[in-house]
């Protein structure tokens, strides 16, 4: 076959054109070196050329054959005129190199090999950098499109030689070499981050090892003033000549307000490290913040004048790792100095200054007479879930606030635009926008690949009003007006457009502002514009309206983010039609709000880190009266939450005000200090935090109460803002283990009681084995004005809920018709941020009614029941009555089904052959659907305490949870393991009489059950079970049972229950795809303790937990050697690759350690611990599960270790003596003789760790 023949299967195959710029090298236009040809003719190199490389993760095949060869390379098969595609966990974005040898076999000469990097886990899209030999042509293409990126560069290539393929990518830059020949140099934006992987058609290729280094850092465009920059597996070097300056400068990144930082090791006794920010290309104008060792400070200076700024004085120790941020805003410069990577300190300035002399610019690093080593290089900016950004016009530049769009340079009446290509046709975005007149900024979907048309959004200020259009036909679809509360200056606002059909709408804050049909689906694109000035954007995500709400495990009608971390209910509160939900964000109060408690708007993060501190949890009420002063006369909502400062002993941790006169859509802070100090004083160390802020009628005073650790502290106060503390509560017989949280205090009326009122004073405990975890407790009594009083003594202490996830439960204030409304944060401190739920994190409980019984021989109980507005969501009911079961029976709830639904049942269990007990099964799958090859299903178990084979261990009376089968449990410890953590209490039940003579005694319950949880209520409402589960979406079914006798199913109806937030009913169709890549070690068999999620992949065996995890031999040895290739972060599973959805939104860290002589549960042995967190490696002792930090570390040394990075590891202990070798270099050694011989582990520490070739060698 000639060549021209196949070079038309080439195109058909892979496409043919060009797009973006570039251009074609040939060997006599660069020299070898890849240095910038003097007087401009051609650009600098890479800043990655000469840098080391690290093997990555096995490649996993995607289509066509692919056998992995003992040195490590690949060998492809492709079918004539087919690709064959396998691609590797390892990710690269910003910066980066990606090299292997490619061949291609002499026995197919029309074949072609391929590098692919920046890929989409299934190949689909990314770039290619192919060898053709066939052709003599090196070529770079778009996977997705097949066209060229640039030129192909005609090369003369021969089959069965291999050659060196080179791909280093800098933000839009990629430069292509071959045997060290520079080929292809070129510029495009379509895809900013992805895979890598290796890539054949029409024919056998042979590739040789891949191997990758990238530099950490979300800046790019880097320029370097010399040749002393160096990636490596530890950090980004730069070696200075003695009293030199070398410089590295990030120049695709140009902001005005900069909040950048860096970790810093300077590792020369007399050099200097620095970052720059706010600089010239070049680095020689602009600001510098040094590290300066020998001389014992921190500078701030001016580069081009050398002009001191500020200093700071300190003890720097060489060798050590620090972080210095800094930032500016306007005039204003600060630099943050953090020395402590565990307990994070620099919170607050060490240095400050006002310079206007430079407005913006880049950022960069500095060297100065030595070596200095960065690492975790961030730029703040925007926060966005899309890649493949392409700037049309304008000025696009990351900001601390998120990305500013501006028409800077462009003609009157042109939009500054950025756009992505595809996103989806049926289109949620979201996203935050600050724009104010005379500009105005637009968001559109439906867009052209190329940015065109298109259905756009167009907000504008200045007018009030909010425009639907057909940008394709300049047509207005629809016209609304600004909402009330909106746009003020400065101010953040929730944008929500979803297009669906033939339909668009738009929230703003909440409140729908314009709707109307849709303009045609031109195409899946989404962009950004601004016209007339500036606008500011930030959180934004388009997700398609099928996947909106929609992910794995993700609620049908229990409140969740779309994405983020849910957490503690803040600031319940009702106000001028509007229920306000705060709640917790990473010391954030986030914000959403409804009219019906059910169905939820997403506003922007109500109040953020701020100078003082982080926000930690409060609450919220109405002034009304302006009691405050804060109102001029008027009403509004005043907030108080806890503040805690890094930088201060246990964070200072105070109550802080702030106040709303806009319905919550803006807030500014109560000036001055804290309204309520820490009891330790200015710099006190207390546990002092989740203030809870209610008002007392009969006194005419508010009440603030305060967890204090062991105790409740009482403040009152007639205005709000001045406080004084007057009693408290706790200390004692009163601790039942854990630190006292987010406390509420309300009165409630007694039932049946007429007149009779108490108080309810409410805490959580947690996190601790007596409190499995966390709980939910309370106890009625009295208050004075001054002081509580209970009702009860120390012992009788009541349990709210007695699930496992009931947590931070707060009530609203101001509810009109004078219910009392609680929520509750569906989780437990074992494993509160662990669940496996991808991209969102964290639920509340539905809703809840409380209300205060007089329970005979009892006394005084609360009782909780869903809202009654929770009714209003049934859609269709299945029924079924007056069914006899016993133990043989057949399942009289086959026939229902449901994942979002609710359970409303009776049992009556006869006096005489009655049942010892009954279950229900909730969520209930396919008979194989659990790891150990039983159904799937959620088990609700009533002990009567009567019958044939009465459970013993049970209290007749007791309902129980059990999720030992319900789905996922191996994401924690204390989840499903064992029985201790099922969840149990007693359930209230009523002896009647037998219709045929006799009695019997009924049981009623209440389940609501969605997509990962249930939550069961007692027939009288004083009994309360929450518990998360983790089924498959398709375990729907459910059933009934019995053991030991005859129960009658009086009553049971299944309500299916919509959806409150999700566009579409259909769930996830799959959990977890299965695990893809092979693990070589000689490790044997071995035992997982005390759990996790542990398999085979790419990376190696790789271990995912939310604590200690380890995979331990079996075997034992004295001496022993460990090697292995080690790798922490990247994704949670092997086949996340192909589930993203499931990752979460800031991916997966963790750290890991070899274990050496460990005790069969690994809780005794030599720890070898690597910790990208800490930049740490150590070896330490762990003797009978005691880690003590000034005793169980035997040495330690500091390390720039990233996640998504590969090391080379050797652990060994010979006798006394343990040493430790990275990437071939022995970083530790030590002796000790405490432990003589025992197991060899693998350990993995709050994410994920990967260890690949592992070779153990001893003597037993």
């Amino acid at each position: 076959m000639s060549k021209r023949l196949v070079a038309g299967f080439t195109a058909a195959a892979l496409g043919l054109g060009a797009a973006g710029s570039g251009s074609v090298l040939v060997q006599a236009m660069l020299a070898p070196s890849a240095q910038a040809v003097p007087g401009g003719s051609s650009p600098a190199g890479p800043v990655t050329l000469g840098s080391s490389t690290s093997p990555m993760p096995d490649v996993v095949a995607v289509s066509g054959h692919w056998t992995r060869q003992p040195d490590g390379g690949q060998a492809a098969v492709a079918e004539p005129d087919h690709n064959a595609a396998a691609i590797s966990e390892q990710l690269i974005s910003g910066t980066a190199r990606y090299t292997a040898g490619v061949s291609v076999d002499p026995g197919s000469p029309y074949a072609v090999g391929a590098l692919v990097f920046r890929s989409a886990a299934d190949a689909s899209s990314g770039y290619a950098a192919t060898i053709d030999p066939n052709l003599d042509r090196v070529r770079l293409f778009d996977l997705a499109t097949g066209q060229d990126v640039a030129p192909p560069a005609a090369v003369a290539l021969d089959t069965g030689r291999s050659y060196a393929v080179d791909v280093h990518v800098d933000g839009a830059r990629i430069y292509v070499a071959v045997d060290g020949v520079p080929r292809i140099d070129a510029s495009d934006q379509r895809y900013q981050g992805g895979h890598v992987g290796l890539h054949a058609y029409n024919g056998s290729v042979n590739f040789s090892e891949p191997r990758v280094r990238r530099v950490d850092a979300n800046v790019s465009g880097w320029l370097a003033d010399g040749q002393g920059w160096t990636a490596t597996a530890t950090g980004f070097r730069g070696t200075a000549p003695a009293g030199a300056n070398l410089r590295a400068v990030a120049t695709d990144q140009a902001p005005q307000v900069t909040d950048f930082r860096a970790d810093v090791h300077v590792t020369s006794a007399c050099a200097v490290g620095a970052v720059l920010f706010r600089a010239n290309s070049s680095g020689t104008a602009g600001y510098a913040a040094e590290v300066d060792a020998n001389a014992g400070r921190l500078r701030l200076y001016r580069i081009e004048d050398n002009a001191t700024l500020g200093t700071f004085a300190t003890d720097i120790t060489v060798n050590a790792v620090y972080r210095l941020r800094v930032t500016a805003d306007g005039g204003q410069l600060a630099v943050h100095w953090q020395t402590d990577l565990m307990d994070p300190n620099g919170y607050a300035p060490a240095i400050t200054a006002t310079d206007t002399t430079h407005g913006s610019g880049h950022v960069g690093l500095l060297a100065f007479n030595g070596s200095a080593v960065f690492q975790g290089m961030a730029l703040k900016g925007l926060d966005t879930s899309l890649q493949g950004w392409r700037t049309a016009a304008g000025s696009w530049e990351p900001d601390a606030r998120g990305l500013r769009g501006a028409t800077d340079g462009l003609a009157a009446g042109t939009d500054a635009a950025r756009f992505v290509p595809a996103v989806a046709s049926d289109v949620v975005a979201s996203l935050d926008l600050d724009v104010a007149a005379p500009a105005t900024a637009a968001v559109v979907v439906r867009s052209a690949p190329g940015g065109t048309g298109g259905t756009e959004l167009r907000v504008d200020p200045g007018a009030g009003t909010v425009v639907l259009k057909d940008r394709a036909t300049g047509t207005v679809l629809a016209g609304g007006v600004v909402p009330p509360d909106s746009f003020a200056a400065g101010q953040l606002n929730r944008i929500q457009l979803t297009v669906r059909g033939g339909q668009a709408a738009a929230l703003i804050n909440g409140v729908q502002a314009v709707a109307g049909p849709a303009g045609p689906a031109e195409g899946s694109g989404f962009g950004l514009r601004v016209s007339g000035g500036g606008a500011y954007f930030q959180n934004v995500r388009a997700d398609d309206a099928a996947g909106y709400m929609n992910g794995l495990y993700q609620p049908g009608y229990h409140y969740s983010q779309n994405s983020g971390n849910s957490s503690d209910p803040n600031g319940l509160v009702y106000f001028d039609g509007e229920y306000h939900l705060f709640h917790q964000d990473r010391g954030r109060w986030a914000h959403a709000v409804s009219t019906d408690l059910l169905h939820w708007k997403q506003l922007p993060i109500a109040l953020p880190h701020l100078a003082a501190g982080e926000s930690w949890s409060g609450s919220a009420v109405v002034d009304a009266n302006d009691s405050s002063g804060l109102f001029g006369g008027g009403q509004g909502l005043v907030a108080f939450y806890t503040s805690f400062n890094h930088d201060a002993p246990n964070g200072n941790q105070s109550v802080h005000a702030a106040y709303s006169k806009d319905h919550g859509r803006t807030w500014s802070t109560v000036q001055g200090p804290p309204v309520v100090e820490n009891p330790g004083g200015p710099d006190g160390g207390w546990d002092f935090r989740d203030p809870k802020v209610t008002w007392d009628a009969a006194t005419g005073t508010w009440i603030m109460v305060v967890a204090a650790g062991d105790h409740l502290r009482f403040h009152t106060s007639t205005d709000l803002v001045h406080w004084t503390f007057t009693s408290s509560f706790g200390y004692g017989d009163w601790v039942r283990g854990g630190v006292w949280e987010c406390p509420d205090f309300f009165e409630l009326p007694v039932e049946g009681q007429p007149g009779a009122k108490r108080w309810v004073l409410w805490w959580s405990t947690g996190a601790v084995r007596p409190t499995n975890g966390s709980s939910a407790q309370y106890v009625t009594g009295t208050w004075n004005g001054t002081s509580f009083t209970a009702d009860t003594d120390p012992e009788q202490v009541l349990q709210a809920d007695s699930g496992r996830d009931y947590y931070a439960a707060m009530s609203f204030f101001g509810v009109p018709d004078g219910r009392r409304i609680m929520l509750g944060w569906m989780s437990n401190w074992d494993y509160a941020f662990s669940p496996p739920t991808g991209r969102w994190n964290g639920q509340l409980s539905v809703p809840r009614q409380l209300s205060l019984k007089d329970i005979p021989g009892a006394g005084l109980r609360l009782a909780q029941e869903p809202v009654t507005e929770l009714a209003g969501l049934r859609t269709s009911t299945w029924q079924a009555s007056d069914v006899t079961v016993t133990p043989t029976s057949a399942n009289p709830l086959a026939a229902a089904s449901g994942r979002s639904f609710e359970l409303a049942a009776e049992v009556a269990i006869p006096s005489s052959g009655g049942a010892s007990g009954f279950t229900f099964g909730l969520r209930k799958g396919a008979a194989d659907s659990t790891a150990a090859g039983t159904a799937q299903e959620t088990l609700i178990r009533y002990a009567a305490g009567t019958g044939t084979d009465a459970p013993t261990g049970t209290a007749a009376g007791t309902m129980t949870v059990d999720r030992g089968q319900s789905g996922r449990e191996d994401l924690t410890r204390y989840f499903a393991g064992t029985a201790a953590d099922d969840s149990s209490t007693a359930w209230s039940s009523e002896t009647v009489a037998a219709a045929g003579g006799g009695t019997e005694r009924r049981v009623k319950l209440r389940a609501l059950v969605d997509s990962s949880s249930v939550e069961l209520f007692g027939g009288d409402g004083t009994a309360a079970i929450t518990s998360l589960v983790f089924p498959d979406p398709s375990s729907t079914g459910l059933s009934f049972s019995t053991t030991g006798g005859t129960a009658r199913l009086v009553s049971a109806q299944v309500h299916e229950l919509a959806d409150t937030s999700r566009l579409t009913a259909a769930p996830p169709s799959a959990v977890l795809p299965a695990a893809t890549g092979t693990a070589r070690h000689n490790l044997g068999s071995y035992a997982v303790v005390p759990g996790g999620r542990w398999e085979g992949t790419g990376a190696g065996l790789a271990g995912t937990f939310d604590k200690d995890s380890t995979a331990l031999s079996t075997a034992t040895y004295s001496d022993v050697r460990v090697v292995a290739t080690v790798r922490f972060g990247g994704e949670p599973y092997a086949g996340a690759m192909l589930r993203s959805d499931q990752v979460p939104g800031r991916g997966y860290g963790g750290a890991g350690s070899v274990l050496l002589r460990a005790s069969a549960d690994g809780a005794t042995a030599y720890y070898v611990n690597l910790d990208p967190n800490l930049r740490l490696a150590r070896i330490f002792k762990l003797q009978d599960g005691v880690f003590d930090p000034a005793a169980s570390v035997l040495a330690s040394v500091p390390v720039l270790l990233s996640h998504g990075v590969s090391y080379s590891l050797e652990a060994a202990a010979a006798g006394e003596r343990l040493t430790v070798k990275l990437d071939g270099v022995e970083i530790l050694a030590v002796n000790d003789a405490s432990l003589s011989s025992g197991r060899v582990g693998l350990n993995v520490f709050d994410g994920r760790a990967a260890y690949q070739d592992v070779l153990v060698t001893g003597s037993g």
